[in-house]
């Protein structure tokens, strides 16, 4: 089985990207990298195992919140991972901890990759393999190992991502509070306004956010915009149906009434944007996050200053 166009779904942590991938990953087309295999990266066959979630929800992870513990049958169930053992054995730690700017695949990783694939999508019996990455959106290295890649882009507001990043077990409390979580992509005056700011960890994760966005329109202005589409959290929130439905289309899948039906049966729909304008902030972070943001926040189209505040 050849497959089509791969599809990565890219985005800041935090941003919504693991309800939409789950999504996509529920389509009957699409083949994905799992949790289980990636325990045993250079054992493709597990993927058979994939073949279980076809047959029922019972077999498929429900969307948990990040600050609940799953139950031992919910952590037996099967489900889509970004995989980055799988990635690193292909690629090497770059693939994980690296903003890869300027970075081309090479004839080794390129042959190691498409195998993954082929595989992936044979032991699993689909058409399409789609993969998630969070952090930089590193589009043109993923371009260089799969030439005819398509990319949706997950964009959130980047004041609640920020202020989401310091409450979550992977960002807080971790050297992720004092320097940047990816190398070689950062550049040192945002570092310096981090470091000099009122709220160090908060500014350095705000920033990362703006430096994600601006790379990301790079990459989608030498990619085009044909094979990048970008995804609103925001409009998921919205209206999540009529969301999902277009993400599909705009990666030439068709609309599928299981991926509506895990929706209603496995994920509880809570507005997080909501949540962040609800919790009372800092009237410094406030201001911290306009001054750092603003700009970025505007070219995507929202709102800032007191235009933002009178919406919530």
């Amino acid at each position: 089985m050849s497959g089509e166009r791969p599809i990565f779904m890219v985005g800041m942590g935090r941003s919504g990207s693991t309800i939409l991938f789950e999504c996509l990953a529920t389509h009957p087309d699409v083949g994905w990298l799992a949790h289980h295999a990636n325990r045993f990266p250079d054992q493709h066959w597990l993927y058979a195992l994939n073949r279980f979630c076809d047959h029922g929800f019972f077999f498929r992870k429900a969307i948990g919140r990040s600050d609940q513990q799953r139950s031992l049958v919910e952590k037996l169930r099967l489900g889509p991972a970004e995989a980055y053992e799988t990635w690193a054995s292909i690629c090497g730690d770059k693939i994980r901890y690296d903003w890869l700017l300027g970075a081309h695949a090479t004839a080794g990783e390129h042959a190691a990759a498409a195998k993954l694939v082929a595989d992936v999508l044979r032991w699993s019996g689909k058409r399409r393999f789609a993969a998630k990455f969070t952090g930089p959106p590193r589009m043109a290295y993923l371009a260089s190992l799969f030439p005819d890649a398509v990319f949706l882009h997950v964009v959130r507001d980047g004041r609640a991502v920020a202020r989401s990043l310091l409450r979550v077990d992977f960002w807080r409390d971790t050297w992720r509070m004092q320097r940047p979580a990816w190398e070689n992509g950062f550049p040192e005056e945002y570092a310096r306004l981090a470091r000099e700011s009122a709220n160090p960890p908060l500014a350095l994760a705000a920033l990362q956010w703006r430096r994600c966005m601006e790379v990301a329109a790079e990459e989608t202005a030498a990619l085009g915009s044909e094979r990048v589409r970008e995804v609103r959290y925001e409009e998921f929130l919205a209206d999540p149906g009529a969301t999902v439905d277009r993400m599909l289309e705009s990666v030439g899948l068709r609309p599928s009434p299981r991926v509506h039906e895990f929706l209603r049966r496995r994920y509880e729909l809570r507005d997080m944007n909501a949540r962040a304008r609800a919790e009372a902030a800092p009237a410094a972070d406030r201001e911290l996050l306009e001054r750092l943001l603003g700009e970025t926040l505007r070219s995507l189209g929202y709102r800032t200053g007191d235009a933002e505040r009178s919406d919530s």
